[in-house]
């Protein structure tokens, strides 16, 4: 914290600069730092460029050294075997290849959770697959692929429940706030050439993210809700929910639903014609949401409709 701290004085508090400098100008990056810990590092330093806080960059920058992941480095620096432009797809198809893919089957045997993440990446077979599923996402088009990775956060997150048993898993919920960092970034770091491996890794964490909460069901038909708020707007969503400003209810206490609902809506003001989709599902969340599924927890806790 204070070697950073230091760096930030001597670039006179400049978030941007601040950041670049050591997340892509040293020998040794820090940018593939983002990715370890969950993306922790990588939702500060999203924050911190969009509010152009230099004090939560320099934490981002301190969280990144500490959650690096050498696993997850060596994905990312691997070099890259040629593809033919049929074999490069997009994430909603890959996602479908893992599902139905054998060789994750019984990988993960104490339940969902992201803690599974080691036993993939320390077995032969499964790391070698989530590897080859890595490499094949189509970033040719990087403004579409934002938009395709933005819809997908809302079926992972709204869409792989079993039918008229809603439940959200704890850590699938994070993906609308990382393609929503990745947006952010993009835009901040244009024309640094950091865009693919920003992409790639956030790609990662979903791929990851996808298998250890036991790759379930994405149901596109779950997306039809009936929201009960008319007429459906952000405002009715976000802020005439019935929160008291002393309310005890876990739900309004709970940073994680928070951020969530604030990742949907900045996801849906910057789609193009698809808004109304996730403001449905930031109502769906809202009144739906009980407790975090996916934690591990057993008969506790509702599962999703997963694939054993």
């Amino acid at each position: 914290m204070d070697y950073f701290s230091m760096e930030n004085g001597k670039l006179g508090g400049n978030a941007t600069v601040l950041a670049l400098s050591h997340l892509i100008s040293r020998p040794d990056p820090l940018i593939y730092g983002l990715f370890g810990g969950y993306g922790r590092s990588l939702l500060f330093l999203s924050d911190g460029i969009e509010l152009q806080n230099a004090v939560v960059v320099v934490e981002s920058l301190v969280l990144a050294a500490v959650d690096w992941c050498p696993s997850i480095e060596e994905i990312l620096t691997l070099p890259q075997v040629a593809m033919a432009p049929d074999e490069l797809l997009p994430p909603e198809t890959i996602l479908a290849r893992i599902a139905y893919d054998g060789r994750f089957s019984g990988t993960i045997k104490e339940g969902p959770g992201f803690s599974g993440m080691p036993q993939i990446l320390s077995n032969k077979t499964t790391r070698a697959a989530a590897i080859d599923y890595v490499h094949m996402l189509d970033i040719r088009d990087q403004s579409k692929l934002v938009r395709q990775l933005s819809h997908l956060s809302v079926l992972l997150l709204c869409a792989t429940h079993k039918k008229d048993k809603p439940a959200f898993d704890f850590y699938l919920s994070s993906i609308p706030t990382f393609v929503n960092c990745l947006r952010v970034l993009l835009y901040s770091f244009q024309g640094s050439g950091n865009s693919v491996t920003l992409i790639r890794g956030v790609w990662t964490l979903i791929v990851l993210a996808y298998i250890t909460q036991l790759r379930p069901v994405l149901d596109h038909s779950l997306l039809s809700f009936e929201a009960p708020e008319k007429p459906l707007t952000w405002d009715g969503i976000l802020h005439n929910s019935g929160c008291r400003p002393n309310s005890t209810v876990d739900k309004y206490l709970d940073c994680q639903l928070l951020r969530t609902l604030r990742s949907l809506r900045e996801l849906g003001q910057a789609s193009s014609g698809q808004e109304r989709m996730y403001m449905q599902a930031a109502s769906k969340l809202r009144s739906q949401w009980k407790k975090w599924a996916g934690l591990g927890s057993g008969n506790r806790e509702e599962t999703l409709n997963i694939r054993l």
